[in-house]
């Protein structure tokens, strides 16, 4: 859970401290340890501060670690120094993993951050990005899970300080080292299996624009299966998964956006297009587009054949979804152990991890019917 601390209530009573921190601790980063910072003087014409909350905002760096002041001759960057065992590390999490429908998924992958932790005799504290975080010199290191979609209100995952030993987990954050799943893999084994059972016009319906890694990763591998099959990628066979914010606090608002998004999708081309096969960014997704495939008429998998991505709670149900499965307990386990092995020496960086996933058969997919002359 999010901890509050003092330092913390200060900076959210003071918005311009708290901007002048971030300035501060981004040039100090920047510049390196054990760097000179400029003059006082130098700096409040840079940040454009008073004189007053740049000397509170040095002093607040100071209580963290990252600034130190020598007396009569300057501002230094603090380098790296001993590192203070805690006993305990930290998992930055997103905030959507709230929700009632991503238990399963979610709940499957802290599992396997717990059994790594369970012997190590170490604390795991959940922190998410629902309120500011300081207090990094409390955790030994964390995995974080950078989720965050550009049209969510909701602020990004806390930053932690330069130096700080943290594994990425399922997407890629700079300058972390990282474990991921093949979803590039994935989406095109999907997409060749569609493929296999005679589809050309398979539509694909995800986040397009969220410059998140995974997400990205689904988009190429199923272009990559087309590309290869001699099936040139049609952009308007691509469709934006929409997010509504008023979805945030439905129990299952994936399932919404698929019902949704699919519906919109009807009102407009789909007809015209002609796509026997559909490929849904995830398992909820993909259950809401069908829902709305049937309620026009359609049959899944006769009319239209339907696969999803993640695997977990997409076998329960009717009709059994053909998916991906992706080891989310191996990647939480296996995250934690690199984040174990990085604490023990921080001089050797572990490197990426990928692992790899599974297609898994299901009721959402057949032939492809003999409806349209190609």
């Amino acid at each position: 859970m999010p901890i509050a601390t003092n330092n913390e209530n200060v900076l959210n009573r003071r918005p311009r401290l708290k901007e002048a921190c971030r300035q501060l601790r981004g040039m100090a980063e920047e510049l390196g340890a054990e760097a000179k910072l400029p003059t006082l003087v130098e700096l409040r014409g840079q940040l454009g501060v008073s004189m007053q909350t740049l000397s509170d905002a040095v002093r607040e760096l100071e209580k963290r670690n990252v600034l130190h002041s020598v007396h009569g001759v300057g501002i230094y960057v603090t380098g790296q120094k001993q590192r203070k065992v805690t006993g305990s590390v930290g998992f930055l999490a997103p905030y959507n993993m709230r929700p009632a429908e991503n238990m399963a998924y979610w709940g499957t992958v802290l599992a396997g951050m717990r059994s790594a932790v369970r012997d190590r005799g170490y604390h795991l504290l959940l922190i998410d990005n629902s309120s500011e975080f300081e207090d990094w010199d409390k955790i030994d290191g964390a995995v974080l899970c950078d989720t965050h979609d550009p049209r969510d209100p909701q602020p990004g995952l806390p930053q932690p300080p330069h130096g700080f030993l943290g594994v990425a987990m399922l997407n890629k954050v700079q300058h972390f080292p990282s474990v991921t799943t093949d979803d590039s893999d994935g989406a095109y084994q999907l997409t060749r299996h569609l493929i296999k059972l005679g589809h050309r016009r398979i539509a694909y319906l995800g986040a397009l624009h969220s410059g998140l890694f995974q997400l990205e990763q689904r988009k190429k591998g199923y272009w990559k299966a087309l590309t290869e099959a001699g099936i040139e990628p049609q952009p308007r066979q691509m469709r934006e998964l929409m997010r509504r914010n008023e979805w945030d606090d439905l129990p299952d608002w994936y399932r919404e956006s698929g019902e949704y998004s699919m519906r919109c999708w009807m009102d407009e081309d789909w007809d015209e297009l002609g796509c026997t096969a559909l490929v849904v960014q995830n398992d909820n997704a993909a259950r809401g587009a069908i829902q709305t495939l049937q309620a026009n008429g359609f049959e899944v998998p006769r009319d239209v054949s339907v696969v999803g991505f993640d695997g977990l709670p997409a076998q329960h149900g009717e009709p059994k979804l053909t998916t991906v499965q992706a080891p989310l307990f191996d990647v939480g386990e296996r995250a934690m152990q690199l984040l174990f092995h990085y604490v023990q020496d921080p001089t050797k960086v572990p490197p990426d991890v990928t692992l790899p996933v599974n297609l898994v058969s299901g009721n959402t997919t057949a032939a492809a019917p003999v409806l349209v002359s190609e």
